[in-house]
C-alpha cells in the first residue's frame, strides 16, 4: 500500500528513523481505513488512508515529515507542507508530475 505522500528524506538517517517512528506510533495495532483508487506505483496500490476519519497523509506532511506527491495525490497535500521540509527532502522522480 502506498500513500500519496513520499516519506523519502534524501540520505538523513535520523530524518527517516523519526519518520518510521512517528508512522509506527501513530498507526501501530491501530485500524486504519484506506479508499484506494485503482493505480499502483512500484506494484503497490495507491491510496488515502485514514486513522479516525483524520487523513495519514495530511498528518505526516503536517508533521513535516513528508511531501506531497503530486502525481498522484494531485496536490491534495500541499498546503500541509511545512516550511523547510522541501529543504531536507527530495521528491522522488515517480512523484513529479508527467508533462
Amino acid at each position: 500500500m502506498s500513500c500519496p505522500v513520499c516519506p523519502m528524506v534524501d540520505n538523513h538517517l535520523e530524518d527517516r528513523k523519526k519518520s518510521k517512528a512517528f508512522m509506527t506510533d501513530l498507526v501501530m495495532s491501530k485500524r486504519v481505513r484506506c479508499e484506494l483508487d485503482g493505480s499502483k506505483t512500484h506494484d503497490r496500490f495507491v491510496g488515502i488512508c485514514y486513522l479516525d476519519e483524520q487523513d495519514i497523509g495530511a498528518t505526516v506532511i503536517g508533521g513535516g515529515l513528508a511531501l506531497d506527491c503530486p502525481r498522484f495525490s494531485g496536490g491534495r497535500y500541499a498546503e500541509y507542507e511545512v516550511k523547510g521540509a522541501a529543504a531536507r527532502m527530495k521528491l522522488p522522480g515517480y512523484c513529479q508530475l508527467k508533462p
